[in-house]
């Protein structure tokens, strides 16, 4: 007796619930995997009517808001490294006073106040390309001239 492979079973229970009707062959030089094959290919399978199907997707509106609400702040540099510009290095009041006159001179980039221990930094800008931090960097020296440009370190 001849074991079935995994081929031969899968065609073999194809055929079987198909209506299909095998039968062995006592030719020694056609397996009984050909035979199945075969008949399956000469025989015409009717599936009978096909249905038709609609699909309804039902999306919340908040899901398009989140959607343009990334792609903004992809615009804006949340999502990537950009390149900043260091203003001052130290008191928290000096600070201040640094950041009220980078704003005052460059209204168009961010600034902030960071702190990391025991000093505080003011950093302006958020620049995509390093050409573009040193261009702006240039501008800054005029006013601060102990600015320098860096990429923040990932926390």
């Amino acid at each position: 007796m001849r074991i079935l492979t995994k081929k031969n079973i899968y065609i073999f229970s194809i055929l079987t619930f198909s209506g299909i009707t095998v039968s062995a062959q006592n030719n020694p030089k056609n397996s009984v995997a050909d035979s199945l094959i075969n008949q399956f290919i000469t025989q015409k399978i009717d599936f009978g009517p096909q249905q038709e199907a609609t699909v309804t997707i039902n999306e919340d509106p908040r899901i398009k808001r989140l959607a343009d609400l990334k792609i903004q702040m992809e615009k804006e540099g949340k999502f990537s490294d950009r390149y900043k510009v260091q203003l001052y290095n130290g008191s928290l009041n000096k600070a201040n006073e640094i950041i009220k006159k980078a704003q005052e001179i460059f209204p168009d980039w961010p600034s902030t106040i960071k702190y990391e221990t025991p000093d505080y930094k003011v950093w302006i800008g958020n620049f995509r390309t390093k050409l573009e931090a040193d261009r702006a960097h240039r501008k800054i020296l005029e006013e601060f001239p102990n600015a320098i440009r860096f990429k923040p370190r990932e926390l």
